[in-house]
């Protein structure tokens, strides 16, 4: 399993943190040991101007995945994760938890959509952040 992760220039990630994060999330929901996937953090002008594009939604978001699912040299490219670190921080006052374990649990919900998780309800939602929790050892995220 790999995990890329990629920064925008200004942007400051504890890049081997997150990819401890998303591996986890892929070993525990038994991902194929060949899948790669790519992590890239964006600035909120960035994160609104592709959920703009991909969502039709005006309005920059914490995270966005785009599943690909395709085998290659490479492996299994599973898909893109992309994160948005500085609303991740403006947020993270509303949670009991540090900025960088925001940025992990984030990472890892987004890895869980590529995986097939969903959250359009209520209950999927619940269903996901009780995952996440469960996967990344974290409590009081997002409660």
């Amino acid at each position: 399993m790999e995990v890329v992760v990629n920064a925008g220039p200004g942007l400051v990630l504890n890049k081997k943190a997150l990819k401890k994060a998303c591996l986890k999330v892929l070993k525990a929901e038994s991902a194929r040991k060949d899948t790669v996937l790519s992590l890239s953090a964006v600035t909120l002008e960035e994160m609104r101007d592709l959920n703009r594009k991909y969502l039709l939604k005006d309005y920059a978001t914490d995270v966005l995945a785009f599943p690909m699912r395709e085998e290659s040299r490479r492996g299994f490219l599973l898909g893109d994760v992309i994160i948005c670190p500085e609303l991740i921080r403006k947020e993270k006052g509303q949670y009991d938890v540090d900025a960088g374990k925001e940025l992990e649990f984030v990472a890892a919900h987004g890895v869980l959509h590529l995986l097939g998780h969903e959250d359009e309800d209520a209950e999927g939602w619940r269903r996901m952040e009780s995952r996440e929790r469960e996967i990344l050892g974290l409590r009081g995220v997002k409660e």
